[in-house]
């Protein structure tokens, strides 16, 4: 009796180890995924004005929003427009856990012809997790991003 008890608490360990792994994997492809729509949305901006949108000083937000793309953009939501009003991209996402301290981080470098947009990554077996970044995103370390 005691062996059985003792092999379905090791299954049900491994099983609930997996479900968390594989809720880690989906986060992080979803930022991965976000963050890739956000890149694609800002080149268009860029063919169209030759820079990328500037960043709210040290805020990690882009500033591309409300009244002929003047304002500061909230990550989860907000569009990023130009001055004709043209949309490049309707809605920012924002980390599946943010409410948990998960931020994305947009970093434009100084002459604004490239960027990062940086993401807190939750699963070290990812092939792309990156252990040498000095970016914080939000209340974690930010271990991946798309330029």
């Amino acid at each position: 009796m005691g062996v059985v008890v003792g092999v379905l608490v090791f299954i049900f360990g491994i099983s609930f180890y997996q479900v968390k792994l594989g809720e880690m994997k989906t986060r992080d492809a979803q930022r991965k995924s976000d963050v890739e729509m956000v890149a694609r949305g800002l080149r268009k901006y860029f063919a169209d004005y030759g820079i990328y949108p500037a960043e709210a000083t040290g805020s990690g937000r882009i500033v591309a929003c409300g009244y002929m793309g003047r304002d500061t953009c909230e990550w989860g939501g907000g569009q990023v427009v130009d001055v004709d009003g043209v949309t490049y991209i309707n809605k920012l996402p924002d980390d599946p856990l943010s409410g948990k301290g998960y931020k994305y981080i947009y970093r434009p470098a100084a002459d604004r012809q490239s960027f990062r947009i940086y993401v807190g990554l939750e699963n070290r077996a990812d092939k792309d997790f990156k252990t040498d970044l000095n970016v914080w995103c939000g209340e974690v370390r930010c271990r991946w991003y798309v330029e």
